[in-house]
């Protein structure tokens, strides 16, 4: 099979760490199929290769907020011609708008077929939005096969008549795993006798960084991290910014928690990469997280937007003595080849009708 996979949500040379679950998925695929990757950037960034895989990043020029209702098809207009270019079997496209719906009115226009994957926000939140949700549907509609991060994505598609299926990401065991706590907090020049709650993740007001940093607050001699960059500003606690995938590991042995405040989620794989290091996770019961976090075996979970409830969740996380290796085995059939080989049964079953 020769599958062209496109996402704007892909590792590139200025933001290394940008989609790296993708990355991961489109590197499981290349071990069974040909494959090529392309991901349109707003700025330019050059052609490259991500670990044998040929990555094109057309230009995809847009302006944030203002042309919004016209970014499918100027998403169109940025891969169209490597479309053209590749004439693949089928396209499978990683984000429903403006990806999808861009590769929507290409395949219509080329009579290609292709396949789609929603991820969580682009669900979740877009469906907010009378018009995007709309868009998303017509692409929904008209993929031939659509995948889902989890069991409460398939729902929200089926309640709109949409048949999906659910393809749970997998996560990376050989660097997320359990290392020594001293050993990490060396390499991260950290006190080892402090406890710390880790978040890793965008800074956006979905994610609930408000909440946890409001909580922050009520924690005495607990140190709060947030990795990761975005819009949101983090009054309390300390701020790392966006740091190297293979450095997350040291993080999260370092730590005691890890924290998912999120108002919204699909099925985030920084829970899955943290319990493949045996650290616990205290996240917001939404979306498909209550499909990973087994309460009082892998974490706990707690109500959105409640800083009370986290701060409560969170201290007495701190306070339990956690069975490392039974959470690291509760994430142990989250597997990229797993995924890999689902995805392309599906796809080859849809080429073969």
């Amino acid at each position: 099979m020769k599958l062209l996979f496109i996402s704007n949500l892909f590792p590139n040379g200025a933001e290394p760490t940008r989609g790296m679950h993708n990355a991961q998925q489109a590197a499981a695929l290349s071990k069974r199929c040909k494959i090529k990757v392309v991901s349109p950037m707003h700025q330019p960034v050059p052609d490259e290769t991500w670990q044998g895989i040929a990555v094109t990043h057309p230009r995809f020029v847009h302006l944030p907020l203002l042309s919004r209702p016209l970014n499918g098809w100027l998403f169109a207009r940025a891969v169209e011609p490597a479309i053209r270019r590749e004439r693949p079997d089928i396209v499978l496209v990683n984000w429903a708008y403006p990806d999808a719906y861009g590769v929507m009115l290409v395949a219509n226009k080329l009579k290609l077929p292709f396949a789609m994957t929603v991820q969580g926000s682009d669900v979740n939140v877009f469906f907010r939005s009378a018009t995007r949700k709309r868009q998303v549907l017509r692409a929904l509609r008209a993929s031939r096969a659509v995948f889902c991060r989890s069991e409460a994505l398939r729902e929200t598609l089926a309640a709109e008549g949409i048949a999906a299926t659910t393809v749970y990401n997998g996560v990376d065991r050989k660097r997320f795993r359990p290392i020594d706590r001293i050993e990490a907090c060396n390499k991260l020049g950290l006190d080892a006798a402090r406890r710390r709650v880790v978040y890793v993740g965008n800074l956006l007001p979905v994610k609930g960084i408000a909440v946890l940093a409001k909580t922050a607050r009520q924690l005495q001699d607990i140190d709060v991290i947030f990795i990761g960059d975005g819009p949101e500003r983090v009054g309390t606690g300390r701020s790392m910014g966006v740091r190297p995938h293979e450095e997350i590991p040291f993080w999260m042995n370092a730590c005691d928690v890890l924290c998912l405040p999120s108002l919204s989620e699909g099925l985030p794989n920084v829970a899955l990469e943290a319990m493949a290091c045996g650290l616990p996770v205290v996240a917001s019961r939404v979306g498909g997280v209550p499909e990973v976090v087994r309460d009082g075996v892998n974490g706990l979970l707690v109500p959105p937007s409640n800083p009370v409830a986290l701060a409560d969740a969170l201290q007495r996380a701190l306070a339990t003595k956690w069975d490392r290796e039974a959470i690291r085995a509760s994430v142990s059939q989250f597997d990229w080849d797993v995924n890999a080989r689902t995805v392309l049964d599906r796809l080859s079953k849809t080429l073969a009708v």
